[in-house]
């Protein structure tokens, strides 16, 4: 059964449409953040695969400095030895303090040059020295005397017995004009100048590292950051692994700074040039990049997301209007009840159903003396009349019937049942109306106000059209105002106009007058 005062007929495709829209704009920030993130990714390795990149090109560089460094050193211990092993042989003492003189030792590249004999001791060095001193446990002495092959042998960094300071020793062997041992050319350097000489902040970054390693397992030199130079150390934690792998990410264990670190061997030396560059460093144009593609995605996003809420309540703005002009298209404005054209479509609707026949049932209500109340006491009276009968005709129905109001003072009742017994509820909802009109409406002159109306019904019979139906309905209720004239109160049976001018019952229609 219908309600008595349906709304407006709900359109479900609309609400699925309003889903599309989070669901697109979903849909967009996905690909908008997947693109921003993907990008991101993109930047970030190109970054880091510079960084390697700078890191194999500043550790090259170092070697190629340390290389010029090691054959500047050389040079010194090549020439004083040749000069030595020349003046031995002539028998002329050596001068190694002319050679000084002349700048053939200079102090940018030797920190001094020392001669040591065969027993190990210093005979001349360009840093004055008192008293004896012994270099025969030294490295770099042994291992000379041990090899006349070992050519120019680059030491551990020391302290210098001599300088008092941190060197690395360059040294080359003596040879006697028979060959023998006749001790060792030493040039100190100052292992600072293989970092100092090379550190470039502009090139490392604020966070950088360089450092030259042996493949023996020592630190020649190490400069990182701001701080001073270092040298001598064993080679910490994960230093190791750049002797055998020219790159690697390195969490440094001497400051515990992230790198990316590459190595380049001075093979013939068993050296390592070391560059390290930091992450952090390397990172900071991406993150500030970041940031402005993270904040300028975050506005798009809320645009986007602010966009939609707009369309949305827009929509369901529009969707309101839509419902409500639908409504006042199907309603009466004064009544709220169904108005001509909503009722007379529900009607047709009913009565093309299969099997409608005594299923379906049509009752006209008339209100009587509209015209003269309006006359007498204005249209507000009228309406204030009709508003009324419509509410106890609501109310009386309820969910047995659709109510619409089909003229001024005219109603029209649509009763549907599922079993064929719609005439029964018809002739029910009739009997209670009737009833309900009795109630007073208002005071008129201080005497209350009852509603006067016809009542007529029509249950569909087979073949039967909706206007066949309304037309019954309609002439029993006038067929009631005729026969009020003779008795105010009460129930007939209609007649039926026969042929030949005789009356026949009808059997499925009746009218009543209250």
């Amino acid at each position: 059964m219908h309600p008595t005062s349906p709304g407006f007929e709900t359109n479900d495709s609309m609400p699925r449409t309003l889903l599309l829209i989070p669901a697109l704009t979903f849909a967009v920030l996905c690909v908008l953040w997947c693109t921003i993130l993907l990008r991101l990714e993109v930047e970030k390795a190109a970054a880091l695969r510079d960084t390697r990149l700078a890191a194999r090109m500043l550790a090259d560089s170092l070697r190629t400095h340390t290389l010029k460094t090691i054959h500047d050193v050389d040079e010194i211990a090549l020439l004083v030895k040749y000069g030595y092993e020349k003046a031995h042989d002539a028998g002329r003492p050596f001068d190694l303090q002319s050679y000084q003189a002349h700048g053939l030792i200079s102090s940018d590249t030797a920190l001094q040059v020392t001669l040591v004999g065969p027993d190990g001791h210093v005979t001349m060095s360009t840093t004055p020295v008192t008293g004896v001193v012994d270099l025969s446990d030294r490295e770099h002495f042994r291992v000379h005397r041990a090899s006349p092959d070992v050519g120019l042998f680059i030491s551990r960094p020391v302290i210098g017995r001599v300088s008092k300071h941190w060197s690395v020793q360059a040294t080359r062997r003596l040879n006697n004009p028979d060959g023998s041992f006749a001790g060792v050319v030493v040039v100190s350097e100052d292992p600072a100048y293989l970092t100092d000489g090379f550190y470039n902040r502009t090139a490392l970054g604020d966070h950088g590292m360089i450092a030259v390693v042996s493949r023996h397992g020592f630190m020649l030199s190490r400069r990182a950051e701001n701080a001073r130079s270092t040298a001598g150390q064993a080679l910490p934690a994960g230093y190791d692994a750049l002797l055998g792998e020219p790159e690697t990410t390195l969490d440094d264990a001497l400051d515990h700074v992230e790198r990316i670190v590459a190595g380049s061997a001075l093979d013939q030396y068993g050296l390592l040039a070391v560059a390290g560059l930091s992450v952090e460093d390397a990172l900071d144009e991406y993150y500030r990049m970041r940031r402005v593609y993270v904040s300028m995605a975050t506005v798009i996003s809320l645009m986007l997301v602010g966009f939609a809420a707009w369309i949305m309540a827009l929509i369901r703005k529009l969707l309101a209007g839509r419902e409500e002009l639908q409504r006042l298209s199907r309603l009466d404005r004064l009544t709220g009840l169904l108005n001509r054209g909503r009722i007379s479509d529900l009607l047709t609707q009913a009565v093309a159903a299969a099997d409608a026949a005594g299923r379906v049932a049509a009752i006209f209500v008339d209100l009587d003396d509209l015209k003269q109340l309006n006359d007498a006491r204005g249209h507000q009276a009228g309406d204030t009349v009709l508003a009324a009968l419509a509410d106890r005709l609501r109310r009386v129905a309820g969910e047995r019937g659709q109510i619409g109001r089909v003229g001024g003072d005219e109603f029209l009742v649509l009763v549907e049942t599922v079993a064929a017994n719609a005439g029964e509820v018809a002739a029910l909802i009739v009997r209670e109306s009737a009833e309900a009109l009795h109630e007073p409406v208002m005071l008129l002159n201080g005497e209350p106000y009852r509603m006067k109306a016809s009542f007529g019904m029509a249950v569909l019979e087979a073949f039967e059209t909706a206007d066949d139906l309304v037309r019954r309905a309609d002439t029993a209720m006038y067929d009631a105002k005729e026969r009020s004239r003779i008795k105010a109160d009460g129930i007939w049976r209609a007649r039926s106009r026969q042929p030949g001018g005789s009356e026949a019952p009808d059997r499925d229609a009746f009218n009543l007058r209250a």
